[in-house]
């Protein structure tokens, strides 16, 4: 059975810069507080790259009791608890490495592009946001250029709208396996929804992978299942394939 279900959030639970589907978030939230009542029903939570403020906020809209995993599993955030727990990955040593980076990208990247900002708020990764589409890829060879000369055990990664600088050895399947293990799950026993390139080896090692529509080809090659709807619809869609595969209807 799957126990648990885990969605990313840009892509999959709502796209950047544009309003949330509120009617799919009251269909998602009917499912997560179904979960904790009926074992049949996978218990829904957040894998994302977003900082913890803004996942914290995705968990509260959508009454998680699940795990809320931000900056791609630096962090956890348990909403019933109130209470956040750092990856043990993260280290003094990366957090070194992750400040010099920082440095880097204020100093170097930010100030050349008035539609990049830096993404403040985290800890555990490094990088840039834009609403405009692929402005933040423009960068991104010199961004790994800076990582691979500095010596930096570092992986630079790109969204359409933003570059995410994170440790080598904190990736999302890292943190799926942290998660698991925390609770007492088998990876068999998770499913995951992504749509990035960084993304796909996380919907790959999951027992039950999804991409959505709208995700990009490296997505969609890790994928079980590839959703014939994009982004929400697609977590809707993929939430079924998890209750019919667990003998319930929704």
């Amino acid at each position: 059975m799957i126990r648990l279900f885990l969605a990313d959030i840009d892509g999959c639970l709502s796209e950047p810069y544009v309003p949330f589907d509120l009617d799919g978030f009251r269909q998602l939230r009917a499912w997560a507080e179904r979960a904790e009542t009926d074992e049949r029903y996978p218990r829904l939570g957040i894998c994302s790259g977003r900082s913890y403020a803004y996942v914290e906020a995705m968990a509260q809209a959508l009454a998680l009791r699940a795990p809320a995993l931000f900056e791609s599993g630096g962090g956890r955030f348990d909403l019933g608890a109130a209470r956040i727990t750092w990856n043990p990955a993260l280290t003094p040593a990366t957090e070194a490495a992750l400040a010099r980076c920082r440095t880097f990208v204020l100093a170097e990247v930010v100030p050349r592009s008035p539609t990049v900002s830096f993404d403040y708020g985290k800890r555990s990764q490094a990088g840039i946001v834009s609403p405009v589409v692929g402005e933040c890829e423009a960068f991104l060879p010199e961004i790994e250029a800076f990582v691979a000369d500095a010596g930096l055990d570092l992986v630079p990664y790109h969204t359409p709208h933003s570059v995410d600088v994170v440790p080598r050895g904190l990736t999302k399947v890292q943190a799926l396996r942290w998660l698991a293990k925390s609770d007492g799950l088998g990876l068999d026993e998770v499913a995951f929804i992504g749509d990035t390139n960084g993304d796909a080896p996380a919907i790959a090692a999951a027992g039950l992978g999804f991409a959505p529509a709208n995700g990009v080809e490296a997505a969609h090659a890790a994928a079980d299942v590839v959703t014939d709807a994009p982004v929400l619809g697609g977590v809707l869609e993929a939430y079924r394939v998890c209750l019919a595969r667990n003998g319930a209807g929704d």
